[in-house]
């Protein structure tokens, strides 16, 4: 078929520049500030420890996710812009299109899907959370989702090629592998996630609408009361005295010689009961450190 029967069937090769031109240079932000965001934020959390927790191991895999996807996608779909037809690129990278597009948007539904069960828990089953919450865990859960990805994905992209169309080459489906395997990708990788992140969301909600019910204004105030108390006077008040001592070291309540026992007293007490709070402090800090 000529060049001119095929324009005439298949539309234009390319819109006019003042369409061309302003999408071109929207695609190249959006990839040069995809690539710089999603790079150094792997980078990031790579090069610092103290930011190894299971959240922003989550949040490396979206990054990867995402890189993928703006890799496979947007060169091409600028290529497509200035030039729709024939397809310049091979039947190997238009598979590799496929599997790349894929694999990082079934990795990114299930990445969020899992941070939000993950959260579901810590706030709503506190205690569960606590001891499922293991780095490790983490990471078995990243790699597993990322091989359901890869998996689910591969016969997805096998069903791409090139194929003819009026004489020029195209990039598309070719052949059946799996009978209606969009719409079980539709429903697997975008309604069913969809639909329980949407319910995980709204049962946090009703759990933290509850808890500031059982709370009460009372406790609320309790709370913004214990703000303003400084935080030696609330260390000498759980040391069991009746004299509380404030920051600069005074006692209230006493006087003469029997508040300069106080005082004396008081500080062996307050002192006791900081390194105590310190210790648990410490052990706590360095049990979540481990985790």
């Amino acid at each position: 078929m000529s060049a001119g029967n095929a324009s005439h069937d298949l539309g234009p090769p390319r819109d006019p520049l003042a369409i061309v031109i302003p999408v071109t240079v929207v695609y190249s932000l959006i990839f040069i500030t995809g690539v710089v965001g999603n790079i150094s934020t792997c980078i990031v959390i790579k090069k610092n420890r103290s930011m190894h927790t299971a959240t922003n191991y989550y949040l490396f895999s979206l990054a990867i996710s995402d890189f993928l996807l703006l890799l496979s996608g947007v060169p091409q779909e600028v290529a497509f812009i200035w030039s729709k037809y024939p397809y310049v690129f091979g039947e190997y990278v238009c598979v590799l299109r496929g599997l790349l597009a894929e694999t990082s948007a079934n990795a990114t539904v299930l990445t969020i899907t899992a941070f939000t069960v993950e959260r579901y828990i810590a706030i709503c089953h506190p205690f569960l959370g606590q001891a499922m919450s293991k780095l490790s865990r983490a990471i078995r859960i990243i790699v597993l989702i990322w091989i359901t990805a890869v998996v689910t994905a591969i016969p997805q992209a096998a069903q791409f090629g090139i194929e003819l169309s009026l004489g020029v080459e195209q990039c598309g489906i070719v052949r059946v592998i799996v009978e209606h395997s969009f719409q079980l990708s539709t429903f697997i990788f975008f309604l069913a996630p969809m639909s329980i992140i949407l319910v995980l969301y709204l049962l946090i909600g009703v759990h933290l609408y509850r808890s500031t019910l059982v709370e009460g204004p009372a406790s609320a105030a309790r709370r913004q009361q214990l703000k303003s108390v400084p935080s030696d006077t609330i260390l000498y008040r759980y040391a069991g005295s009746s004299t509380a001592v404030n920051l600069n070291g005074t006692a209230a309540g006493a006087g003469g010689g029997g508040g300069a026992g106080a005082l004396g007293g008081s500080g062996v007490q307050l002192s006791s009961v900081r390194g105590r709070l310190n210790h648990y402090g410490t052990r706590r800090v360095l049990r979540m450190l481990g985790n």
